[in-house]
């Protein structure tokens, strides 16, 4: 590297490193800015090595997060040194200390074209890195054509060519409205044609930002993508650099179906059936194994083919594969995969006629609740909730209560809500309904929302049949040693309107469940207070003959 040998340098930032506080390191840090400035004074008593040696400190100090503006200038006209030692660290510094907006960007504007558009190939390799990382309204207007040239140039190394459509992706990335890319499907499909998988690979990740833009122009390029996507299915023609753990270049792979789910579908019958054949390979082809580095890649490729199916609206055989597939992969210790499996699962939720295929996975999609990673349980309970209808609500929904208990402080008030959805869009019966909400209230109160509590009441009201039974449910909580105050709100308002329903079962006389009210009211809030006198005074009104003793128990609470 440019900076090996420099011994000032070394030194320098060894002296920083053994500084024992902050006061130390900024005395030192203002003695060599001061020693800094005075060099660059004398600018032309300074050699090409001091003046690397100089702004390769400016760097250092402005990565400890100190002020170097007055070097700016010094770092970009290196930029302009005809040798490669100085330039390199003209451009490497100035992507550093510069951002795009920067006034000092202009004045290299030139420069920078200047070797881009030369011979030398490392100049325009220097050139084309430090404009992709800065990118830049100015630099989009002055450069992106030059940059589209060099990419389409037949006469540069693909080195040169893989740099020019990275820098091009930038450009167009930061200022799609001035990188003008009309015209240009019949030049990206010229592109697909490259057989250097660096180019291909740099030029497909190109693809994927014009055709989530506009994927109309880009039809041409469809078959051209199949067409890769094979070549590497088949490993055809794939150099040994390209291949990563056995698998044919898995990020072209990847980004070569990216682009294919931009387009809504595929109308060639031929095309079609090519894509469909290379996705089965891909599924049959990828299991787990113990390197970790191979699974990776593997499973990238195979879950952005997933994707590619259901975007498709692939077949019932292929999506039953899919989901069999998914299946495996939930079951498995490598928690990355687990994680992968549940929420591909849930996304093929959205696809027509698989919803019969994932249920048969739902003991396993359960035992992840249980899994020590809490983004593995967020993902079960996503596809618990997703996978949800008539057949199994009541199964899930009584899975979902006991793990309550146990859950995360964090999933609780998703889970309890989620389950309060279930029961009362799936409930076979009402009083199941009434159930499962006061079991989400006893056993997760602080995480119930008034509007749940408000359902179990409007149901309640609106149901002459489940008005007995819901009296006597709450009266059965409220009579534990320990209730929640939420639990109190929907027992005062249920037995206040329906307790005399109750009258003549053993210890469900208005005296009795007014004292079992009462004996609540030092420990609830203010807002509870009101539910409950309201409460008091409808018990009395239900009771006939009038109960004198009651009635002037009640009235001196009131008065």
């Amino acid at each position: 590297m440019t900076m090996h040998g420099m011994r000032g340098l070394s030194v320098f930032i060894s002296d920083v490193r053994n500084c024992q506080n902050k006061d130390q390191e900024r005395l030192r840090i203002d003695k060599e800015l001061g020693n800094v400035r005075n060099r660059f004074k004398n600018e032309k008593g300074l050699t090409p090595y001091e003046k690397k040696k100089y702004v390769w400190k400016m760097l250092y100090i402005y990565m400890l997060g100190y002020d170097v503006d007055f070097g700016h200038m010094k770092a970009v006209s290196l930029i302009s040194a005809p040798k490669y030692p100085e330039k390199q660290v003209g451009y490497i510094v100035t992507s550093c200390l510069l951002n795009e907006n920067h006034d000092f960007l202009r004045l290299a504007i030139n420069t920078v074209r200047n070797d881009i558009i030369g011979r030398n190939e490392t100049f325009q390799c220097l050139a084309l890195t430090m404009v992709g990382n800065i990118g830049g309204r100015e630099f989009a207007e002055s450069l992106a054509p030059d940059v589209q040239k060099l990419l389409l140039s037949s006469s540069c190394r693909p080195l040169v060519r893989k740099k020019a459509a990275l820098c091009l992706l930038r450009l167009y990335r930061k200022n799609p409205d001035i990188v003008n890319v009309d015209g240009w499907a019949d030049r990206m499909a010229q592109l697909l044609d490259e057989r250097d998988l660096g180019v291909l690979t740099s030029s497909m990740s190109l693809l994927v930002a014009l055709v989530s833009n506009n994927h109309e122009a880009y039809w041409s390029c469809l078959p051209k993508c199949v067409k890769i996507l094979e070549r590497l299915a088949r490993n055809q023609d794939v150099p040994q650099e390209y291949t990563y753990y056995g698998i044919p270049s898995p990020w072209l792979q990847v980004k070569t179906m990216r682009v294919l789910q931009y387009f809504p579908t595929i109308e060639d019958p031929y095309t079609r059936r090519t894509l469909f054949e290379v996705l089965q390979r891909i599924l049959m082809g990828t299991d787990v194994v113990k390197n970790v580095n191979k699974n990776n890649a593997s499973h990238a490729v195979l879950f952005e083919a997933l994707a590619l199916v259901m975007h498709l609206d692939a077949e019932k055989e292929m999506m039953s594969q899919c989901v069999a597939l998914l299946g495996k992969f939930i079951a498995v210790r490598e928690p990355n995969i687990r994680y992968l499996g549940l929420e591909n699962m849930t996304r093929m939720l959205m696809v027509t006629d698989v919803q019969e295929i994932i249920k048969r996975h739902q003991a396993q999609i359960i035992t992840s609740l249980k899994d020590p990673d809490v983004s593995i349980r967020r993902r079960a309970l996503d596809l618990l909730y997703g996978m949800c209808d008539v057949t199994n609500a009541k199964d899930i929904v009584e899975e979902l209560l006991q793990y309550l208990s146990s859950a995360d402080f964090t999933m609780r008030e998703e889970l309890s809500l989620k389950a309060a959805i279930l029961a009362e869009k799936f409930a076979p019966d009402l009083s199941w309904y009434v159930d499962v909400i006061l079991q989400l209230i006893d056993k997760a109160g602080d995480f119930i929302s008034d509007d749940i509590w408000f359902r179990v009441v409007q149901f309640v009201t609106n149901n002459d049949d489940l008005q007995t039974y819901a009296a006597a449910k709450v009266k059965e909580y409220l009579d534990k040693p320990a209730v929640h105050e939420t639990m109190v709100k929907v027992s005062a308002y249920i037995l206040g309107e329906y307790s005399h329903l109750l009258a003549r079962r053993p210890g469900c006389s208005p005296k009795e469940i007014f004292s079992l009210l009462h004996e609540k009211l030092p420990t609830v809030s203010t807002t509870t207070i009101p539910i409950l006198l309201s409460a008091y005074a409808k018990i009395l009104m239900h009771i006939h003959p009038p109960d004198q003793e009651l009635q002037s128990q009640i009235w001196a609470i009131f008065f």
